[in-house]
């Protein structure tokens, strides 16, 4: 028996994601194999809440955690290691906790009148390297205010660093301003991109807000993945290409394949996968998303067979007195050679 094992990376995980994972695989011969026992996720999220007849936050998680940070209007309190925490009812403002070991904000909840806030778009965004990407933020603060400047910045933050400059993404970026919103526009984003943005913007008595948590992005490429299926009875297989990603695209993208750098329009597709089945499918094969076709994934080589018919040939020999022997030939070629 031979010892292996497999792991399951999972990023960019959602409330949706929780549940039982089993590990299966299948055999050559098309068997198939399945843990007994499975490996148990819950993915939380953090909310603050307010009781006014006792005064107190709560830092919500369905996660056992031994340790929680609050803050004030973006600016960092204390520690606590219960998940409740006392106020004054002259104490207004916007609160917000984390958990140790983790980067993760709830959101703010405003108690009383004189709030600081701030709102995004966008939780999270996976985009293309070499595209475009956008996302805005909302805010708000106390009245008798007046805001005298107002940038992005990333976490964690190095010294609250307007992002128009910073080197890596100098003639990038640009600032879309409106009243209580501005909105970030940022081209040709790269892998070293992917990281939280967050709004900031601050007042003329000198105070400053960030709104915890921001905008996470991610930035992937493009991939073709080639597996095949398990040999049916007449000896054939079906080819999968997959296109994949790191994240999961916006807007429920469309897949364009192509093969030898043409478009493929003659065979069956399915969201980001590509079936093949003749020998005459073989090629170099890539793929893109609809709308970025520039941005095409690196070529893939596919190498095909047709499935050979199992040649048989029987000669008996008859020997008085000794034995019957039988000779037999037989021949077998594989459809698929991965490259």
């Amino acid at each position: 028996m031979t010892n292996s094992n497999s792991t399951l990376t999972i990023t960019d995980l959602r409330e949706r994601d929780s549940g039982e994972y089993h590990l299966m695989f299948i055999t050559d011969k098309g068997e198939k194999y399945q843990s007994s026992a499975g490996v148990t996720l819950t993915v939380t999220d953090l909310q603050v809440t307010c009781d006014s007849a006792t005064q107190a936050l709560t830092c919500h998680t369905s996660c056992p955690v031994q340790e929680f940070f609050w803050y004030k209007n973006g600016q960092y309190l204390n520690k606590h290691t219960d998940r409740s925490k006392h106020f004054r009812s002259a104490e207004d403002g916007s609160y917000s906790c984390s958990v140790s070991g983790y980067n993760i904000y709830a959101l703010p909840l405003c108690v009383g009148r004189n709030c600081w806030n701030m709102t995004y778009t966008d939780k999270r965004v996976c985009a293309l390297k070499g595209s475009s990407v956008e996302f805005a933020g909302n805010y708000s603060h106390p009245s008798g205010l007046l805001v005298s400047q107002v940038f992005w910045h990333f976490q964690p933050p190095k010294n609250f660093q307007d992002l128009k400059k910073e080197a890596q993404f100098a003639k990038r970026v640009k600032y879309v301003k409106q009243y209580r919103n501005c909105t970030l526009k940022m081209n040709q984003v790269t892998m070293n991109d992917s990281r939280e943005y967050l709004l900031r913007f601050i007042a003329n008595d000198g105070n400053g807000f960030s709104g915890r948590p921001g905008v996470i992005l991610n930035v992937t490429d493009l991939q073709v993945r080639v597996s095949q299926s398990a040999m049916d009875s007449e000896g054939q297989t079906t080819v999968t290409l997959s296109c994949i990603t790191s994240c999961t695209l916006s807007n429920n993208p469309t897949y364009m394949w192509y093969k030898n750098r043409q478009p493929v329009t003659n065979k069956p597709t399915k969201h980001n996968k590509l079936y093949l089945i003749s020998s005459e499918d073989a090629g170099n094969y890539s793929c893109a998303v609809r709308g970025l076709e520039e941005l095409r994934s690196p070529d893939q080589m596919v190498t095909l067979q047709s499935p050979a018919l199992n040649t048989f040939l029987r000669n008996f020999y008859c020997v008085p007195d000794v034995k019957s022997i039988e000779t037999v030939r037989y021949k077998y070629v594989s459809r698929y050679t991965p490259n």
